[in-house]
């Protein structure tokens, strides 16, 4: 599952990508790693976040981080 996102332009995303320095994306991106051990298999939709699980919120951001401009 992927949440809501529209279609930027390079300039846009290069733009968005500025907000952070290399290594603060890597350090966004790696505390995907840990974040994931919230998952709860067991918890009630109206418990998450947004209504989202942890693990597609997770893959949802490190999806988007992947696909910032190099």
């Amino acid at each position: 599952m992927q949440t809501n996102v529209r279609d930027y332009s390079y300039d846009q995303l290069q733009t968005i990508k500025s907000f952070f320095t290399e290594g603060e994306w890597e350090t966004l991106y790696a505390s995907m790693d840990d974040y994931i051990h919230y998952q709860d298999d067991d918890a009630q939709t109206e418990d998450l976040i947004g209504g989202i699980s942890v693990e597609d919120r997770v893959s949802s951001i490190q999806s988007k981080i992947q696909g910032l401009p190099d």
